[in-house]
């Protein structure tokens, strides 16, 4: 949907995290934010198993680590 939006097929709805160095550069705008809702993100939720099976392990660190990665690169 980005990528759709630079190459100027019109507006894309996507979570600001997906464009924020367009947006940051200004490559991409904001437009219609009256009408947009707020969100404060994903969210993941989980039984609180003492022992996480190794595969949720793997999902919930990917997960981490690309929440941490959006949040340093803006």
């Amino acid at each position: 949907m980005v990528e759709a939006a630079l190459a100027g097929a019109g507006i894309a709805y996507v979570i600001d995290t997906d464009a924020s160095r367009q947006l940051a550069s200004g490559r991409l705008r904001t437009v219609l934010e009256d009408w947009c809702p707020s969100s404060d993100g994903l969210k993941l939720y989980y039984s609180g198993h003492r022992r996480v099976p190794p595969a949720l392990r793997a999902v919930l660190d990917v997960a981490r680590q690309l929440a941490f990665d959006d949040v340093e690169g803006l």
